[in-house]
């Protein structure tokens, strides 16, 4: 035994010693016993029975969302509940993923930079209400469909339209097969515009709009 522990040996004697001379008697240290680990069903319910009683008490996890879509219906498409699902198991996953990272494959390192761009889509959507990405989901397996809201024409005064937009004016999304359909297979909207350049072009050589001839 060295000088040392011999020091404290004799300091804890003494310190024991007058515990005893003033009555003090030490208590023994509480054994704890270790907690069974829950099953998965087991945690499960638990989460549930939380989510309730949070739920209960005004605490639905709203609060950190964007107004203008805090009061979505439930069965909403990009329900602001249903996303913060989707961000959770989308980064489980880009943790799985971690290896592709610094790839020295660059299909594996888009892999992985494309699920964590959608990560911060969704929660950028959480944030200020807007969907930045072109796709939805818990995968990402759907597709956003664009809405026209203001119109815009060619100089013959068509319509000028997008395949995969929505428009309210025919109330359909516009496709390649519809605009076979109305317009027949050799219809190309950029010949329209080409066809304009060149009326433009005659009336110049001829002294028309804008000319200097007199």
């Amino acid at each position: 035994m060295t000088k040392g522990e011999k020091a404290a040996k004799t300091r804890k004697k003494k310190e024991q010693k007058m515990l005893d001379a003033m009555g003090f008697e030490r208590k023994s240290p509480t054994v704890r016993r270790k907690r069974k680990p829950m099953s998965e069903e087991q945690k499960a319910a638990a989460a549930e029975r939380l989510a309730k009683a949070r739920e209960a008490r005004g605490h639905d996890g709203s609060a950190s969302v964007h107004e203008s879509i805090r009061d979505l219906p439930e069965d909403h498409s990009l329900h602001w509940k249903k996303v913060k699902g989707w961000i959770k198991d989308n980064e489980q996953a880009l943790k799985g993923m971690k290896h592709l990272k610094d790839s020295k494959d660059w299909k594996e390192r888009s892999e992985y930079l494309s699920l964590q761009t959608y990560i911060n889509n969704m929660k950028s959507y959480l944030n200020n209400g807007v969907w930045l990405d072109f796709r939805y989901g818990e995968r990402g397996e759907h597709r956003v469909t664009h809405y026209c809201i203001a119109m815009s024409y060619h100089p013959n005064g068509e319509p000028n339209r997008s395949y995969g937009t929505f428009y309210p004016d025919i109330n359909e999304v516009w496709t390649k097969e519809l605009e076979e359909l109305w317009y027949g297979k050799d219809y190309d909207p950029r010949r329209v515009r080409k066809n304009k350049l060149l009326d433009e072009e005659e009336l110049f050589d001829v002294g028309g709009r804008d000319s200097a001839e007199v």
